[in-house]
């Protein structure tokens, strides 16, 4: 029991273990009674040697400092890498785009569809499969508004293949009010456009299960597994789960992880870049498809212009740390909010957890299956991102209210976000089981050796890097005050950091030039969709961050660390010390403003 509730509270742990360092090491600036014994000139009491908890201070200071240089660099990686790859996938649908595309503003039929799909088919891959596959897609939509649900099932629905392959799942809350009622109207809409539509709801006071999306989407995929119980049972199951949020409403996120069985190309529109892209990673890599995972970058480009700058640059960050773990030749790669596993997979690996520590449920369900599969679980990255909506406001009139209420909106979403810190404890008891199970497993892996890197970047460094700014500050400040001298490889360690600091500065600022240029072509991507497949109005649910010189994209460029630290760092800690004394967050769903219905397409 107390190992479990120490793994859980690690990241709060390191946090009161580097703040114990840290005293150790200004004892010798501290004032009055808490200054250290002085030091003489003597050879006995050289002031040059460091003391232990100063050496340990210097080197940690310098790797994080490090490290957040390296990010920058990494991220501009993925980021050149992203802007290319997209770039293949425009030029793959330009060079087998069939003439029977439909019109502009004409109305998308099936005939129409179905039409261009025919002639598509024979264009795209060359290696057919006999059976279908069934796309059973979880949309859990816990407290989230019944307009949002209806743009994501409209962009379902409007594909051809929908009505006999498509099974959606509203993964809902049992004691949510008014969610029977919803659910009824959803599926009385749409009980004609898909092979199935069900909604299925988590009961309340089942033991170690919160409320929430893990838990909706766990209960879902146990319903996913009884229907389809006996194509698992014959060894023969082609069934694809599709995890997406419920805010994700348009086509760009929805789709793209539906493929992997698929047999033929999708719409005459952006979705069937998706759909050949997935289908060509299956092909390219088949023996691996059984335990393959695949997640796709974020883009906040639907309403990001409206949104209050800190709220905007902290979604703009979150995007980057998405990104920043699909450079090419990456190990592991961890969804955010989208991502798609074959049911074989997820049965193996005995579906999704829905207890306290599973809130970060992405993030956790890969974890799962890649302890579950002794580190041999594939992440792929498919280079087609995924628009999403920032965070707004149900005040109706803009101004200072209407921002600091985005604002607070956007600190519980982060506070929820960071909650899934817990995963760092569950990845380290993972671990330890590993080493107790083999002892080779105390030589690890390169592949594992990464993913804890990026769990210490997710939970660690954020609160670490600006515990540490703060006390380098307040260390020369103290011994200026107490007119004590600095030790001159602490000086050193100092001007060190503060270049190490300037210089990921700059180099984020190069990123934010090359997300710019990535970011534009995929929303005129869009755009162009949009208006191709149904017309109207295409400007609203579009935010073009062009011309780069406006003063709110400049100050962008400037105010993104404060927002690291506000929606980042601060978020962080109060999670990490909240696990001392509970892992259960009570999950509350952040407002997300509604499009009309011709911008919500892709």
């Amino acid at each position: 029991m107390f190992a479990q509730w120490a793994s859980r509270c690690l990241p709060g742990l390191s946090i009161l273990a580097l703040l114990a360092l840290l005293l150790l090491t200004s004892t010798d600036v501290l004032p009055g009674s808490w200054k250290g014994p002085p030091k003489g000139k003597g050879p006995s009491n050289d002031p040059i040697t460091l003391s232990l908890a100063q050496t340990i201070f210097v080197v940690y200071t310098i790797l994080v400092h490090l490290n957040t240089l390296l990010f920058t660099g990494r991220l501009s990686w993925a980021l050149s890498h992203a802007f290319g790859q997209i770039s293949k996938v425009l030029k793959r649908r330009s060079d087998y785009s069939p003439s029977t595309t439909p019109e502009p503003g004409s109305p998308l039929t099936d005939d129409s569809l179905a039409t261009a799909l025919d002639m598509k088919r024979g264009q795209t891959w060359v290696t057919e499969v006999s059976e279908e596959v069934t796309h059973a897609i979880i949309l859990p939509n816990y407290k989230e508004d019944i307009s949002t649900l209806r743009d994501t099932l409209d962009v379902l629905a409007s594909h051809p293949r929908a009505r006999t392959q498509y099974e959606v799942y509203l993964a809902m809350e049992q004691k949510e009010a008014g969610a029977a009622e919803k659910a009824e109207k959803l599926v009385s809409l749409y009980e004609n456009s898909f092979a199935l539509v069900q909604p299925t709801f988590h009961p309340p006071g089942l033991p170690l299960e919160i409320a929430g999306k893990s838990s909706n989407v766990a209960f879902a995929a146990r319903c996913i597994g009884q229907v389809h119980r006996a194509e698992l049972g014959s060894g023969s199951c082609n069934v694809i789960i599709t995890v997406m949020d419920g805010e994700c409403c348009h086509a760009y996120m929805i789709l793209v992880y539906m493929v992997q069985f698929l047999t033929c190309p999708a719409d005459t529109n952006l979705l069937q870049d998706y759909f050949t892209e997935i289908r060509r990673l299956h092909y390219a890599h088949i023996t691996e498809a059984d335990r393959t995972l695949y997640s796709c970058p974020i883009i906040f480009d639907r309403n990001s212009n409206d949104s209050p700058i800190l709220v905007r640059c902290a979604d703009l960050l979150w995007s980057f740390a998405g990104l920043s773990t699909m450079y090419p030749h990456s190990t592991v790669s961890i969804p955010t909010s989208v991502y798609s596993l074959p049911l074989v997979l997820a049965d193996r690996v005995g579906g999704w957890d829905s207890d306290p520590t599973s809130i970060g449920e992405d993030m956790h369900m890969m974890l799962k299956c890649y302890f579950k599969t002794s580190g041999s679980l594939i992440s792929r990255v498919v280079h087609t991102p995924a628009s999403q909506c920032n965070v707004s406001s149900d005040l109706p009139r803009p101004g200072f209210r209407r921002s600091m209420d985005t604002c607070v909106a956007r600190y519980r979403q982060a506070l929820r976000h960071m909650w899934g810190a817990l995963d760092s404890g569950f990845a380290t008891r993972n671990t330890v089981s590993w080493v107790r199970f083999s002892w080779r497993c105390l030589l690890p892996k390169p592949r594992h050796i990464a993913l804890m890197h990026l769990l210490w970047e997710a939970h660690f460094l954020p609160c670490h890097f600006t515990i540490l700014l703060i006390f380098s500050m307040v260390y020369e400040q103290l011994a200026s005050f107490t007119q004590t001298p600095l030790h001159p490889h602490i000086t050193f360690t100092f001007q060190l950091t503060g270049f190490l600091r300037f210089a990921s500065f700059v180099w984020m600022n190069i990123c934010i030039s090359l997300y710019n240029r990535w970011y534009a072509v995929c929303l005129q991507t869009r755009r162009n969709d949009t208006a191709q497949l149904r017309g109207g109005d295409v400007n609203a649910g579009f935010s073009d961050r062009r011309p780069w010189y406006r003063l709110t994209f400049l100050c962008e460029r400037i105010i993104f660390p404060i927002a690291g630290t506000v929606f980042g760092a601060v978020p962080t800690i109060h999670a990490v010390f909240m696990h001392f004394w509970t892992d259960r967050l009570v999950y509350r769903v952040s407002k997300k403003p509604a499009f009309a219905m011709g911008a919500g397409i892709v």
